[in-house]
């Protein structure tokens, strides 16, 4: 992209940027396809379309035109048709099904990347008798997905929040916008419909729960896919963390300097001129 922009147009090189837009289409899909739900990943694959009929994407037209994407799109289309979802939407009905049949007053906060993903998981939950399942997400006008959503005023999330706190909403469906700097009541239970790869913002999600009474985290995942990756990725960032922050409680119970060597070295030469 450098290369073009400083006015060398190589055919190689559009055709290379093509190739790569492609390749990272194709991936986000097969995620979607492996960790979210069967109509976020078809949602994508429309968004696709139109993109390529309103020629707004190379990689797009050349996608559209293959022949194993459309039987893709046909197949997942008589998937929903008959009614059939990812499993692990599955499994999160039968435990919330769980959760509310123990416990009627149970508040429930799942967690996913994807807007869509919180939408279906919504209208699905909202399917079982006592839940009332409410989207929390923030104002930006697109999904991860592609596809339209206006999302929520700050207004409106308010009211959601409210509506939580009183009780008449028993389960929230939100995106990374519930996990820092919102006034959340304790809830019962908070699911991560998949797992994330950062220590910290796992850390802030299951802190939503077990604050002011026992809580109850949930971590869904598929097997063999980007879920496992992240999964221990996240445990392995937070060790570390936990290690570097014993090593600095160390250093100062025997008053050592937290500064290195190098640091000190540094700072010397600083002085010097």
């Amino acid at each position: 992209m450098k290369t073009i922009r400083s006015g060398k147009k190589n055919f190689n090189y559009f055709a290379g940027i093509t190739a790569c837009a492609q390749a990272i289409k194709v991936s986000h899909l097969i995620e979607l396809l492996e960790t979210q739900t069967l109509s976020s990943s078809l949602n994508y694959m429309k968004n696709i379309f139109q993109q390529a009929s309103e020629k707004k994407s190379k990689a797009s037209v050349q996608i559209s035109r293959n022949p194993d994407f459309n039987k893709a799109y046909i197949k997942l289309t008589e998937l929903i048709a008959r009614h059939l979802e990812h499993p692990k939407l599955l499994e999160l009905i039968s435990i919330i099904e769980e959760l509310i049949k123990k416990n009627p007053k149970n508040k429930t906060i799942v967690f996913s990347q994807y807007r869509d993903t919180v939408s279906k998981i919504c209208e699905k939950l909202n399917q079982i008798k006592g839940i009332n399942a409410k989207v929390f997400v923030g104002q930006a006008k697109k999904t991860g997905t592609g596809t339209s959503n206006k999302g929520l005023s700050q207004k409106e999330q308010q009211e959601v929040m409210e509506e939580f706190k009183q009780g008449k909403i028993n389960i929230i469906g939100a995106t990374s916008i519930a996990e820092e700097g919102l006034d959340i009541p304790e809830v019962n239970s908070v699911i991560f419909y998949e797992p994330i790869p950062s220590a910290i913002r796992t850390i802030q999600r299951r802190g939503r729960t077990a604050r002011l009474m026992k809580g109850r985290l949930i971590i869904l995942m598929t097997k063999n896919t980007l879920d496992e990756i992240f999964y221990y990725a996240s445990i392995a960032k937070e060790k570390r963390m936990h290690k570097a922050i014993s090593n600095i409680k160390d250093k100062l119970d025997k008053g050592e300097s937290l500064t290195t060597k190098e640091e000190k070295s540094k700072e010397s030469q600083k002085r010097l001129f």
